[in-house]
């Protein structure tokens, strides 16, 4: 059995634009997505004036793609400790910690969460 996997915004983004990693994306494994992901997907989007025919689908993919996983109070409250530890921002941290707290490797391209445990760097 795989570990389950929580795909980071950076991988999303990296996929619709330029069609990356889709041996991650299009696999058969179950992904998981932070809805603060969703919201910088979407905003990422917009920004780069992307059409909105074309964000809606993106966007609808991503939702059917993945298991989007909400901010809890246990992960808010655990965040606190990983976030002064590892001097990670507000988003990062929460995003980090859902993965930790759902089991799942967090796969990303940002460097901010490079030599963390259960991070894979692409």
């Amino acid at each position: 059995m795989t570990d389950s996997k929580l795909i980071d915004s950076s991988v999303w983004l990296s996929y619709f634009f330029n069609g990356d990693y889709r041996e991650i994306i299009e696999s058969d494994d179950v992904l998981y997505l932070s809805a603060l992901s969703v919201f910088e997907i979407r905003k990422k989007l917009w920004k780069e004036k992307i059409e909105s025919a074309k964000i809606m689908k993106c966007m609808g993919y991503l939702t059917k793609r993945s298991l989007i996983l909400d901010v809890t109070t246990e992960i808010a409250d655990t965040a606190v400790a990983i976030s002064i530890e590892n001097q990670l921002a507000a988003v990062d941290v929460l995003i980090y910690t859902t993965a930790l707290l759902h089991d799942a490797v967090l796969i990303t391209k940002d460097n901010d969460f490079r030599g963390l445990k259960r991070v894979n760097m692409m």
